[in-house]
């Protein structure tokens, strides 16, 4: 019978993770008090999935988290995970700017989505830090 040798990547036993993948999270605060996210906007034409939308334009989203409170605002927060790395370019043609930035400025742009026709002009975009999933860089 014929034998396998399996080939796996040596890693050296230091504080690091190995993913394979570089991971980027950003955190997304929608910023609308006057809406009830969570049992308006949350299905397939809500403005929760205008948002992934306008995300999955420029980055291959590869997690999200649930919609969460900022300790201000019901259910207005949540996180999502893409892969790649984005650094500071020219995303829109016309400046240099962060992924966060630029994606800020797209939610941003969505002023009329969703169930409720909700306004999303004054959501924020945040890179995640202390993001410890980058898989050719040390921690």
């Amino acid at each position: 019978m014929p034998s396998v040798t399996k080939a796996n990547p040596t890693l050296a036993n230091t504080s690091r993770s190995f993913l394979g993948k570089t991971l980027q999270g950003y955190t997304i605060d929608l910023a609308v008090n006057a809406t009830d996210f969570s049992s308006t906007e949350m299905g397939a034409e809500g403005a929760v999935q205008a948002v992934m939308r306008e995300i999955a334009q420029t980055a291959t989203i590869v997690a999200h988290s649930a919609l969460r409170s900022d300790g201000v605002n019901a259910g207005q927060v949540f996180d999502v995970i893409v892969e790649g790395e984005f650094g500071t370019d020219i995303y829109d043609g016309s400046n240099s700017e962060t992924f966060a930035a630029d994606l800020e400025d797209r939610i941003q742009a969505l002023t009329s989505v969703g169930a409720g026709s909700v306004n999303l002009s004054s959501a924020t975009v945040t890179a995640m830090t202390g993001f410890p999933y980058y898989a050719n860089s040390p921690v």
